[in-house]
């Protein structure tokens, strides 16, 4: 089987997709792009590809590209490298407004390329296993859900995050987007949203560091989900808990651990549990990537589905405190 030729874009978010291509007996790894010159030229070596600073002087030579660069980039760089012919993996979130979004989304249609959106949690193995077990009822129907996704990031008033033009928003936009892409793929389309934030205890961003979002489900259920990064607990976990007509589901990623559990009145039962090795963290979404790419099939999380995520945040941005209802369209 030919390996597919690939290059990575942004040495932060896009560390983990490099350590995934290099790992993937699917993936030649040719390039690493960063403008950090030292750090790219690091990461080659450990990877053994080669680095540069020109992010197109590595598009000639592939034909699948990761793109991890700052939000505000995301349009410029996914339009060049899909007018380019390159199928694109591009970090979430898609683009910073509809407009851009539904643009990469047409344009990759257009030129017949595999445009997909990395939201690693979907293709976790125990959120995997989440959405099965709520599709087959195995512990009843849902009744309503809570998420709690708090860190701590360090100010950084002079970095592109600070910005909200560059982030496209806040916490919500850049970090919770995961958890409403996984209540969405888990409970379907919700009707009516609600949602406030806050800059209080992380004023150095100009787009809030904390919020809080409620989503009403066609089904009637309720889940709210709470996004910061201005807790100071040093490693809280990220938290879903599912809470059905006969027990209680509880997914928790901490440290690499990632686990499944049911809680059923005194009784917890284990449906996955494992630790993840960081530097396998991203595969099987770029092996996903890299097998829609071979197939011709849709990716899970491809633009129209990412959409649903970013369409729910950017009305929980427009009504700020005002419960409204929302209808997701395709196009």
């Amino acid at each position: 089987m030919t390996k597919i030729r690939t290059a990575v874009v942004g040495l932060n978010m896009g560390l983990g997709h490099a350590r995934a291509y290099a790992l993937s007996d699917k993936a030649d790894l040719r390039w690493v792009v960063d403008l950090d010159e030292e750090k790219a030229a690091k990461v080659a070596e450990q990877l053994g590809c080669g680095y540069t600073t020109d992010w197109e002087k590595a598009l000639d030579d592939v034909e699948a590209i990761s793109i991890a660069t700052p939000h505000h980039l995301h349009l410029p760089m996914g339009l060049k490298a899909i007018a380019a012919g390159k199928h694109v993996l591009m970090e979430k979130p898609l683009a910073n407004s509809e407009e851009q979004a539904w643009e990469l989304i047409r344009a990759a249609e257009a030129q017949h390329v595999v445009l997909m959106v990395a939201y690693i949690v979907r293709y976790f193995p125990a959120a995997q296993r989440l959405i099965e077990a709520i599709a087959n009822e195995e512990y009843g129907k849902p009744l309503n859900a809570n998420c709690f996704l708090e860190g701590y990031l360090p100010p950084a008033p002079d970095s592109w995050f600070a910005n909200k033009e560059k982030l496209g928003g806040g916490v919500l936009f850049s970090h919770g987007c995961h958890y409403i892409d996984l209540l969405q793929a888990v409970l379907g389309n919700p009707v009516e949203v609600a949602g406030l934030g806050t800059r209080l205890g992380t004023e150095w961003m100009e787009g809030e560091g904390t919020h809080h979002g409620i989503m009403k489900f066609e089904s009637g259920v309720l889940a709210h989900i709470t996004s910061s990064w201005g807790i100071k607990h040093k490693n809280p976990p990220a938290l879903l808990q599912i809470h059905t007509t006969e027990g209680c589901y509880e997914l928790s990623f901490r440290s690499g651990l990632h686990k499944l559990v049911v809680r059923k009145g005194t009784e917890v039962i284990a449906l996955y549990e494992d630790q993840l090795d960081p530097n396998r963290i991203c595969l099987a979404e770029v092996e996903h990537f890299l097998d829609c790419i071979r197939s011709g099939h849709k990716p899970l999380t491809d633009g129209y589905e990412a959409m649903k995520s970013h369409q729910i945040i950017w009305s929980m941005y427009r009504h700020q405190g005002t419960p409204i209802n929302l209808k997701i369209t395709s196009q």
